[in-house]
């Protein structure tokens, strides 16, 4: 009895400095906490394109961390033909902050937008949400 106390103290010793230590993740394609994030991000979405028809995502970054997700992407049809805002002398980007609040992910900031900065640098000072979610790829 003694030994298995010990066993476990050392244990918890051990796995409590890694459990810690773990920082944001992806959720896998198809798990029920990508989804919600999608159709979260989807509504927005939809709303900033005008668009009425169906929408899924090609998806480049998400980066999920202590109640907050980061989505970057590109919305596509059905069929995988991406949908434009036709940005004219700026950049087209899909990059939507959320957060997980009374049981739902919800849009915090962001959408499909034409961009000419990094705007979306300023959420972290603004809101709080976690710097990790904003290393994103190629950055």
């Amino acid at each position: 009895m003694l030994m298995s106390r010990w066993f476990l103290i050392v244990l918890s010793l051990a796995v409590g400095p890694v459990a810690c230590a773990q920082g944001p993740h992806t959720p896998a394609p198809g798990s029920a906490e990508r989804q919600a994030i999608l159709d979260s991000a989807r509504v927005k979405v939809a709303a900033d394109l005008s668009y009425t028809d169906s929408i899924l995502f090609r998806v480049e970054d998400l980066k999920v961390y202590k109640g907050w997700a980061l989505l970057n992407g590109q919305p596509v049809t059905p069929a995988g033909k991406p949908i434009h805002k036709n940005c004219l002398e700026s950049d087209e980007l899909m990059i939507i902050l959320l957060r997980f609040q009374d049981g739902a992910w919800r849009v915090q900031r962001g959408g499909t937008t034409c961009a000419t900065d990094a705007f979306w640098l300023q959420w972290q000072k603004e809101l709080g949400a976690p710097r990790e979610i904003f290393e994103l790829k190629g950055e």
